[in-house]
């Protein structure tokens, strides 16, 4: 039995209206604890989760599960708008400042990962439906949270020795292949979302290789010797890199 703490509770709440919990999604919360909790737990933020994680690993129950917290925004999800994915998901919020640096404690994962796992044996949630926020955020880039989570190991282990369950969407298509342009001799950062103010997450050389998909940033990024444009290869589990900076590999 998972425990956790509900002796604060948040009134940003709305019926699940009969809607089976089926999405499960990451967060952070860009500010301290204490600060996290006022925020969330403040009638004038509108904003909500069902469950908040301390750096320490403590887990705080903020929205009861049978009802939907007000945690995703403007959001999309396999057919799903914003409406949908509050009426059948779980939010759930790691305390870290998202810059992509603050590391993740070890007693925070193993918290989230005990209550993810046991939530998605609860609901029988597919893999492709445990997300991080900017994977559903609209328009794309508009959120960026959890910056510099372990995610493809922590999904791994989430899933690990479970018997794969059955999925009602429709496979996500392959990414398309590119490689930073030999002519970038200073190579490409790995950006948090696609502003070149954004934090890097890391640094790609001349010749490496990279996928992902083609998304639109607000305003166009200029280069010298390689133009401007306002596009952006976002690879859903490592960051974004501008596309001008990329020459797509041709696929057969």
């Amino acid at each position: 039995m998972i425990a956790y703490n509900t002796a604060t509770t948040s009134p940003n709440r709305s019926s699940r209206d009969g809607v089976a919990v089926s999405l499960l999604v990451l967060h952070a919360t860009v500010g301290s604890f204490a600060s996290s909790i006022a925020w969330l737990c403040n009638p004038a933020s509108k904003a909500s989760t069902n469950y908040l994680i301390d750096r320490n690993g403590s887990i705080y129950q903020l929205v009861p599960e049978s009802e939907a917290a007000w945690h995703a925004g403007r959001s999309a999800h396999h057919g799903m708008d914003s409406g949908a994915i509050q009426h059948a998901s779980i939010g759930i919020e790691l305390v870290n400042k998202n810059d992509g640096h603050d590391p993740y404690p070890i007693a925070q994962l193993d918290s989230c990962r005990l209550l993810c796992r046991d939530r998605i044996a609860r609901y029988a949630i597919a893999r492709g439906d445990v997300v991080r926020h900017l994977d559903i955020a609209t328009p794309r880039g508009r959120k960026t949270d959890p910056a510099g989570f372990p995610w493809i190991a922590f999904v791994e282990s989430c899933y690990a020795d479970a018997p794969p369950g059955p999925s009602s969407h429709p496979p996500v298509p392959p990414l398309h292949s590119y490689i930073v342009s030999p002519r970038a001799t200073g190579g490409a950062s790995i950006r948090a979302y696609p502003r070149t103010s954004a934090a890097i997450l890391g640094r790609l050389h001349a010749g490496d290789e990279w996928s992902g998909d083609e998304v639109q940033a607000a305003t166009a990024t200029f280069v010298a010797g390689f133009g401007s444009s306002r596009t952006w290869v976002s690879n859903p589990t490592r960051g974004f890199v501008w596309a001008g900076l990329l020459e797509r590999v041709k696929e057969s």
